[in-house]
Formats: structure tokens, C-alpha cells, sequence
């Protein structure tokens, strides 16, 4: 009988964007795979997502938890469901991506014993990511914490995280042996197709692929290119992310509005391919507050941008600086301006970033380099 795996997921376009490689290789090995995800934040990424899934031949559950609150009655029906879902298929591996999917995960297998519980914590969520430190949220990044301790606690368990501080972080808080914690610096990977060479017209774009929430920095993005507008005004700046998506994390509409209508900003809605957005641009830019490996910069290293990011947990493990992109203060709009000003300023730095961002992503970052290290902890 060949092996069962199942995924558990936020949301189905999360996914589709960063794990889909891992059921694209369960079918050339030949084995059962089955995925579980809740309800998308965002509407337009979710029609995007399962048109995928169905395209893929993705055999799905959708189950009725969000990936970004607490429902106490959804998500205690979600746990019992994905259970009855696991004594019928009876994987040999389970394996969660997303804070909530974790939580799910890790509170389902004290009901049910598994083979392999893998979870992937490629970012601590909102909790943790929050500019405003108040109580409530580090009382209830707290208990997340000790929710998945006390649940792995005796569980035959595999955790993957993506950047030196996590690996620390998430061994200490869970009290994991060496063998149960596995470091993946590739992030999700890279597709094949945005290594490929290309003809790039000269342009002045400057871009930022995200969720448009705060904790990605998109504040600090807009308020850096309203600085840089005054010097620069023949350069332009670009947001990718979901009109429509919901967070508690949310930016108000009319902060937006106002520096779109000025010219300062250009927000196009959600893209499931950004490659042609990517190759249309002149630089990549992602101000985030927290990473596990930022998969928008790995995509844009391997087009050949240089990449202005923040010196913060993960977003740091991203670029080498000086090398093939730019570190800047989090949360410091006029650092960041300044970062991006000297990319402006030196068109030939840009050219001896670009070579050697496309190296480095072809050399850290194609997905099958990461796959086949995920099916290793499968088969470890």
C-alpha cells in the first residue's frame, strides 16, 4: 500500500502559491495525497486558488475555520471533522502549514493516533508580528505557544522552520530535541520558470508583492515613495496584494486612497502570477516586520532584482547585504526611502545586484531542492 499524505492548510491560495510543489511530487511518487483548508481572507484569492485545485486534480476538503481569528464553535467542529477525516483516509503523514492550521493540527492528533505529524512554521502569524506589543496579544501568542507545546509534548514530530532566530525560538518555546527540528532556508522554493532568462526593458518601477496589512510594511513602502516622489518624480511605485483582504491587521481604505489618488502609489489587486509584474520592474521592495523566508523576495532575486527588505527575523535571512540587495531599519520609512534612493541613484549598483541576485536564487532556491528535503523528513 503506498503512503497517505495529508495536508492541512490555512487557505486554499496559500497553498497553491507556497506548497502545491509537495502534491505536484506526490504524484510522480505515486502515493495518496488529500488536502484540508478553511476560509480565505480574501474572496478574489480564493476563486483564483480552488480554479487551481480543481485544474490540478487537488483532491480537497473545505472546512469552515479562519485562518486569522478564533471561532470557538467553528473550530473545535473544524478539529472533530479533520479527525473523522483521518480515521477514514488513514495518512501515514500529516503534515500543516499556517499558524492555524498548526493549531488545528496539533490539538487533533491528542484525539487520534498518527504515524507523522510535520508542521511547517514558516511565520509566527499576527501575534507575533504586531507592531503594538499590548497585553492581549502577547498573552495570546503566549498561549499558542503553550497549546502546541502541550499537545507535540510525546507526539512523534517533525517541525520545519526557515531562519536561524525561529529554529531557536520555536526550540526553546516547544522544548523539541535536536531530531524533532529541521532548518529549510529555501522557504517554499522557487518555481523553474522564474529562473529563465529574459529580455528586461529599461523601466523605473519600484515593486512590493503582499497582503496589503500593516505588518508587511506597506505604511512604510507608501510613505518612503511619497519622500522619494519629491526627488524622483519619474519613478514608480507599485503595490500587488488583494483589495479584499480581511485582517485584523487591515490598513484603512482611505490612507490608501488618498496617496493613490496623488500618484504617490499604484495598487493593482491580487495576482496569481506576478512573474510579468516582476520582470517589469527595476526593483523589489518588502519593508515586512517578521518573515519566516519571504517567498515574494525569493521570486524576485531569481527575475534578477535587487531587493530592499528589512534587517528583521527572516526578511535579513533573505538577501546578503550589499550583495544582492539592501537592508533597512523596521518600521523606519525615511531608512527605507534612503535605501531605495541609493538603488535610484546607481544604475550600475543595480546591475551588480541583478547578476548576482538570479545566481544566488538559482543556487538556494529551486523548488526541487526543496521538495525533495520535505519528502526526506517524510521518510526519516
Amino acid at each position: 500500500m503506498s503512503k497517505r499524505i495529508l495536508f492541512i492548510s490555512n487557505h486554499a491560495s496559500f497553498f497553491c502559491s507556497h506548497r502545491i510543489n509537495i502534491y505536484r511530487e506526490s504524484k510522480k511518487r505515486n502515493l495518496e495525497f488529500k488536502l484540508i483548508f478553511g476560509n480565505s481572507a480574501s474572496k478574489s484569492m480564493d476563486f483564483f486558488a480552488i480554479r487551481k485545485l480543481k485544474k490540478e486534480r487537488v483532491n480537497y476538503v473545505k472546512l469552515n475555520y479562519s485562518h486569522n481569528s478564533i471561532n470557538f464553535f467553528n473550530d473545535l467542529k473544524s478539529i472533530f471533522l479533520i479527525r473523522n477525516i483521518v480515521s477514514r483516509y488513514k495518512p501515514n503523514i500529516i503534515h500543516s502549514a499556517s499558524p492555524k492550521a498548526n493549531l488545528l493540527a496539533s490539538i487533533m492528533v491528542k484525539l487520534i493516533t498518527i504515524d507523522t505529524l510535520v508542521l511547517s512554521l514558516s511565520g509566527l502569524g499576527y501575534l507575533f508580528t504586531n507592531k503594538k506589543k499590548n497585553y492581549l496579544n502577547i498573552l495570546k501568542a503566549n498561549i499558542f505557544l503553550k497549546i502546541l507545546k502541550f499537545c507535540l509534548k510525546n507526539q512523534k514530530k517533525k517541525i520545519i522552520v526557515q531562519n536561524k532566530d525561529d529554529f531557536k525560538f520555536i526550540r526553546n518555546s516547544l522544548d523539541l530535541k535536536k531530531k524533532e527540528i529541521m532548518l529549510i532556508r529555501g522557504g517554499s522554493g522557487v518555481e523553474n520558470i522564474f529562473f529563465k532568462t529574459f529580455k528586461k526593458k529599461s523601466n523605473k518601477n519600484i515593486i512590493m508583492v503582499s497582503r496589503i496589512v500593516a505588518n508587511k510594511g506597506v505604511k512604510e513602502f507608501i510613505l518612503a515613495a511619497e519622500e522619494l516622489k519629491k526627488k524622483y518624480s519619474n519613478w514608480k511605485f507599485f503595490i500587488i496584494g488583494s483589495k479584499d483582504y480581511i485582517s485584523p491587521d487591515n490598513i484603512d481604505d482611505n490612507f490608501l486612497y488618498q496617496f493613490e489618488r496623488k500618484g504617490i502609489v499604484k495598487i493593482i489587486n491580487y495576482k496569481s502570477n506576478v512573474l510579468k509584474y516582476l520582470r517589469n520592474s527595476e526593483i523589489f521592495c518588502l519593508p515586512s516586520y517578521r518573515e519566516g523566508m519571504p517567498k515574494t523576495v525569493l521570486e524576485a532575486l531569481s527575475v534578477g532584482l535587487p531587493v530592499v527588505t528589512t534587517n528583521s527575523i527572516g526578511c535579513k535571512d533573505s538577501i546578503i547585504n550589499g550583495f544582492n540587495g539592501l537592508l533597512c531599519r523596521r518600521y523606519d520609512y525615511m531608512d527605507l526611502s534612503k535605501k531605495l534612493e541609493i538603488l535610484i541613484k546607481n544604475k550600475n549598483l543595480r546591475k551588480r545586484m541583478s547578476i548576482n541576485a538570479k545566481k544566488y536564487a538559482k543556487k538556494n532556491f529551486p523548488i526541487h531542492n526543496i521538495t525533495n528535503k520535505i519528502y526526506k523528513i517524510y521518510n526519516s
